[in-house]
């Protein structure tokens, strides 16, 4: 097995017709027999399928084994790399971070590849370094196209569900609302961030805080290390209206491959006017804080949505504060709901959760505090997340955990005691099980015994031929360039 998600498996297997090394995903037993979940798997087959670039992992063919019990599986090209958030991982535990050339091509690299999905009309929605694989030779893949949709497509998921991961989540993604590519240059944007500073832009201690902060916290100043006129680009695809974005994955490519050239934005559209609603106080709750006059912000157009006189109209309303605090409270409880319901990647809709009766289901309204979301990033290969850390908090979470440790040797690259993996992961109930899996101890290499000088013997030729060297965090990244943090 390679990997684990939300909605599949995905094992290394052989192509017997063509004599060749792929990834196949599986879906998972528990949707298998959905109607409404193989539509969903169909569908990442189509949408995959149609796109061919160097950027994304390739989709060879799509079946299913109904040897006994129906199992849609995808074959996928197997990429020989590491995903993003390994590398970021490992260089974590080393105390650096990545050097800003190195992160200005690993990024444009993603966003160009999105960008070819963008003009076919997909969405990935999920964007995030475990799903970008990066090869011995700086290659980035996109992988995991399992929640992406056809934008011209009807959605399989309701209006007003949740999809992607919290951390990396846009805000209108948090609100419920449909993702474009603007959504995908968000995600994006988090992603270089992270591999600028070492650290997300916006975490708290819940998915739901995580995803406010996403909708009400100003953008973190980028340290000094970093380019200003690179910060610039960085501070503009995280900004919170869609509307103040790059407009998809190529213009954002363009603009962190050569930020010198992009300083001068140009002013982006008006935002249109919003349907009547209950969406409609949004925009007013939500809206980006402005920056301070030393903030890296102020080296972009300043659009025409945030003059000054805007500022005192709403300093005019602040005598309102009971009003205000009803309308935060109202979107706390919108994205709480829509959080648990629509879930994170590759999760059920409640469409879909409505097609299938289950045993614990009643005639009344599903129970909001039913499942769990357990992203393996957040555990696997941290100094600061010991393997005693992620068991309490995945049992505050209502799981039953239980630790072994890992038979593989520790080489050194995670620190001891840290998570190796957590399985199951992903969107969960309360009460399932899971095992955390740890590193031991470093092994030191065995001092070898002196032996007995013996007399000297002819030089012989070598036996053997050097092994190649295989593909780990090291590899890729003992020649990158980094700082301390």
């Amino acid at each position: 097995m390679i990997a684990t998600g939300g909605m599949g498996v995905v094992w290394r297997a052989t192509d017997t017709r063509l004599n060749r090394e792929v990834a196949v995903k599986v879906l998972k037993a528990e949707y298998a027999d959905d109607p409404m979940f193989r539509t969903r798997f169909e569908q990442e087959a189509r949408s995959a399928g149609a796109l061919h670039h160097p950027g994304i992992a390739g989709v060879y063919d799509y079946g299913a084994d109904d040897a006994g019990h129906l199992s849609p599986y995808l074959v996928m090209e197997l990429v020989d790399g590491q995903p993003l958030s390994t590398l970021l991982a490992t260089a974590r535990t080393n105390g650096r971070t990545l050097d800003p050339a190195v992160v200005q091509d690993l990024i444009a690299q993603a966003g160009e590849a999105l960008g070819v999905a963008h003009r076919a009309g997909i969405v990935h929605r999920d964007v995030k370094p475990a799903n970008l694989l990066v090869t011995a030779d700086r290659t980035v893949k996109i992988t995991d196209f399992g929640i992406a949709r056809a934008a011209d497509a009807v959605a399989l998921t309701r209006t007003g569900s949740v999809m992607g991961t919290p951390q990396y989540l846009s805000p209108e993604q948090a609100r419920g609302n449909p993702s474009t590519p603007a959504s995908d240059v968000y995600s994006l944007g988090v992603v270089a961030f992270e591999c600028l500073t070492g650290r997300r832009p916006f975490e708290a201690e819940t998915p739901v805080a995580t995803a406010l902060a996403h909708l009400q916290q100003p953008i973190p100043p980028l340290p000094a290390t970093v380019p200003v006129a690179l910060a610039a680009v960085v501070t503009r695809a995280l900004a919170k209206e869609p509307t103040q974005r790059y407009t998809d994955g190529s213009a954002f490519a363009a603009a962190f491959r050569d930020p010198y050239s992009n300083q001068a934005a140009p002013t982006p559209t008006p935002a249109p006017t919003p349907a009547e609603g209950s969406t409609q106080v949004l925009p007013g709750v939500v809206a980006p804080v402005p920056v301070p006059a030393s903030s890296p912000m102020q080296r972009l157009d300043t659009p025409s949505a945030y003059p000054g006189d805007e500022e005192k109209q709403r300093s005019d309303r602040s005598p309102w504060p009971i009003a205000i605090a009803v309308i935060l409270l109202v979107i706390a409880a919108v994205v709480a709901a829509a959080l648990v319901l629509g879930g994170g990647e590759d999760e059920p809709d409640d469409t879909a959760a409505s097609e299938t009766p289950s045993e614990t289901a009643t005639e009344e309204s599903p129970s909001e505090d039913t499942t769990v979301e357990v992203d393996a990033d957040d555990y696997v290969c941290r100094s600061d997340v010991d393997y005693r850390t992620a068991r309490a908090e995945l049992d505050s979470l209502g799981l039953q955990v239980s630790i072994q440790p890992n038979d593989a040797t520790n080489t050194g690259a995670c620190p001891e005691d840290s998570v190796a993996r957590i399985s199951p992961s992903g969107t969960l109930n309360e009460g399932d099980r899971v095992t955390i899996v740890y590193w031991g101890a470093v092994e030191e290499p065995e001092p070898t015994e002196p032996t007995t000088p013996t007399e000297p013997t002819e030089p012989t030729e070598p036996t053997s031929e050097p092994t190649a060297p295989t593909t780990d965090p090291s590899d890729i990244l003992s020649d990158l360039p980094g700082g301390e943090e």
